[in-house]
C-alpha cells in the first residue's frame, strides 16, 4: 500500500465528470493518512486541496491518480 506523509504537497488528476471529461490536475497536501479499501483494492489520500478554504473538508484521492509528491522539509 503506497504511504503518503501528512504535509507533503501533491499533484493529481481529478476523477471524471459525469459527462466523461477530465479535470485539469491540482495540487493541495496530504491531509492524513491513507485509507485502504480492500474490496476495490484502491489505496484514498484525504488532500487538502490548494485555492480551498482551510475549513473545507479534504478531498478523497485515488493514489493512483497521483503524478508527483514533494515531501515537506
Amino acid at each position: 500500500m503506497a504511504q503518503f506523509e501528512v504535509g507533503s504537497q501533491v499533484t493529481y488528476v481529478p476523477g471524471q465528470r459525469l459527462d466523461g471529461s477530465r479535470r485539469l490536475c491540482r495540487r493541495g497536501l496530504v491531509a492524513g493518512t491513507t485509507v485502504f479499501d480492500a474490496c476495490t483494492e484502491t489505496t484514498w489520500v484525504p488532500v487538502q486541496v490548494e485555492g480551498w478554504s482551510a475549513d473545507r473538508e479534504p478531498e478523497w484521492v485515488r493514489a493512483d491518480n497521483i503524478i508527483d509528491v514533494v515531501m515537506p522539509r
